[in-house]
């Protein structure tokens, strides 16, 4: 089985072949590991996005169409699922800082645009801008500093120096 191509692994996986996952495992888990360390995840998260990554390679085994490529379409998995580990790395920072709250109010959902433009009224428009592409478009900072024609080291500072702010201006109860 070590001799079939990656295809031929995601149709043997779909006809219920479960060693062609292993196969796959052993093929590509470095490169999806290097994918996430290269998108600053910690070790420990980005060994947590690897296993998400198969997992959900396994159980949409079915999905897989083999006119694409079998690498393209893991790096399509992986890429989503990254997304959603972040927006989950959000949404749970947002309900830990509700959490210290005095208050009773509920924890903004930052996919929906009229509370996120609320959230971000007190940026300068470009950081809104950045923001808004970074979290709500769910761009990547090599995507978001092509469309700006920003250096992506840019872009990473913009949304640091952003969330600082917010965090800061969150905490003073200035913003609500």
């Amino acid at each position: 089985m070590n001799e079939l191509s990656d295809e031929e692994l995601l149709i043997k996986l779909s006809e219920g072949e479960r060693k062609a996952l292993d196969i796959l495992y052993l093929r590509h888990s470095g490169r999806v590991l290097s994918y996430a360390l290269k998108r600053r995840l910690p070790q420990e998260r980005a060994e947590d996005l690897l296993q998400i990554v198969f997992l959900q390679l396994y159980r949409k085994k079915h999905l897989y169409d083999p006119k694409h490529s079998a690498l393209a379409w893991l790096y399509v998995i992986t890429r989503s699922e990254l997304k959603d580990y972040r927006n989950r790395e959000i949404k749970d920072f947002l309900e830990w800082e509700e959490s210290l709250s005095q208050t009773e109010a509920p924890t903004p959902n930052i996919e929906d645009s009229q509370e996120a433009a609320v959230l971000l009224k007190d940026l300068k428009p470009r950081e809104q801008e950045v923001m808004k592409l970074r979290y709500l478009d769910e761009m990547e900072y090599d995507e978001i500093a092509a469309l700006l024609k920003e250096s992506e080291s840019n872009i990473r500072q913009i949304v640091s120096r952003s969330l600082k702010f917010l965090r800061g201006h969150k905490a003073k109860g200035v913003s609500k």
